[in-house]
C-alpha cells in the first residue's frame, strides 16, 4: 500500500464518515497542511512546528477492516510521515496515545516510550529505521 498526501477535497469526507462512530468531528481547517492516506483504509498527518520537532497526530482507519488490511494501512501511513518529517527536516518526532496497541506499533517503527499516563512517543529522525 502506498499512502498518497491527504487532499481535504477529496479525502475529509472519509475522516468523517471513520470517525462518526465516535461522534467526533473536525472542520477541514483543523487539519494541518501535511497529511497521508491510504484511500477507503487509513489517514494521517504530520503537524508541524518552528522547532526541531514535529508531531504525529491523527491516525484513522476506516472500520470493518480485517486486521491485517488495517495493520498494513496504518503502517503505510506512519511510514509515510515519518519520512517526510525526515525530508522536511524534523530531528524529532512526537507521538502520544492512551492504547498500548499504538505504543506497541510505535516501538516496532523504533519509538522510544518517555513517559506514563498518556504513552507519549518519541523517534530520533537523525538515525536510522530499526
Amino acid at each position: 500500500m502506498k499512502p498518497i498526501p491527504f487532499d481535504p477535497k477529496l479525502h475529509h469526507g472519509l475522516l468523517e464518515l471513520w470517525r462518526k462512530p465516535w461522534d467526533e468531528t473536525m472542520t477541514p481547517d483543523a487539519l494541518p497542511q501535511t497529511g497521508f492516506v491510504v484511500p477507503d483504509k487509513a489517514a494521517g498527518f504530520l503537524y508541524r512546528t518552528d522547532s526541531s520537532v514535529a508531531l504525529i497526530e491523527g491516525i484513522i482507519a476506516a472500520p470493518g477492516l480485517s486486521k491485517e488490511v488495517r495493520n498494513e494501512a496504518v503502517n503505510a501511513i506512519v511510514a509515510a510521515i515519518r519520512d517526510e518529517a525526515r525530508r522536511l527536516g524534523f530531528k524529532l518526532l512526537l507521538g502520544y496515545s492512551q492504547l498500548d496497541v499504538i505504543m506497541e506499533r510505535a516501538k516496532r517503527f523504533g519509538f522510544i516510550h518517555v513517559g506514563p499516563g498518556f504513552h507519549m512517543v518519541a523517534l530520533d529522525l537523525t538515525k536510522p529505521d530499526p
